[in-house]
């Protein structure tokens, strides 16, 4: 709370837990950013994960004053190794936190717009569509394949990506 007066740019409002909880549900769009413990962090993690859909798109940073931490919000989900199941959006977007941690915005930003791009041509893993016939290896190669700088003109055949093959021009 003291340290939040050395900011009077920034608007401050501390919630209980429970208070926090059920504002995340009626009226998420008032939060920009939560500072939590890691338990009570946890909670509104699983709590925001369900208001989206899926924990698989979650990214999350932990930042200290000597240290940064991104990882995915799921964590490691061991129980999906070889199965080509886990959606890497989180784990992309939290490598997009690293960037941006960093100051390297424009490369931040291209990460960002693959994964949207992702999300726009539909692909996206199981938990997201439910019927998606698109897994782990497919989704993260056709992020990364199409991250690109600024400048380029990226047009996308949307045939040939419902036959999963993508076809850049």
């Amino acid at each position: 709370m003291n340290i939040g007066k050395s900011y009077p740019e920034v608007e401050l409002d501390c919630l209980y837990i429970d208070k926090a909880t059920t504002q995340m549900v009626l009226n998420p769009s008032q939060f920009d950013v939560i500072l939590t413990d890691n338990m009570f962090g946890d909670i509104l993690n699983d709590q925001a994960s369900a208001l989206l859909g899926s924990t698989g798109i979650l990214p999350s940073a932990s930042i200290g004053t000597e240290n940064a931490m991104f990882e995915p919000v799921h964590g490691s989900y061991p129980q999906a190794k070889g199965k080509n199941i886990a959606n890497p959006v989180a784990a992309i977007l939290s490598a997009a936190l690293l960037l941006q941690h960093f100051g390297l915005e424009e490369e931040s930003n291209a990460v960002v717009s693959s994964v949207l791009l992702s999300f726009n041509k539909k692909v996206v893993t199981s938990d997201i569509l439910g019927s998606s016939k698109y897994g782990t290896n497919y989704v993260g190669d056709y992020i990364s394949d199409n991250i690109v700088d600024s400048d380029d003109i990226l047009t996308m055949n949307d045939e040939n990506i419902w036959l999963g093959k993508s076809t850049i021009i």
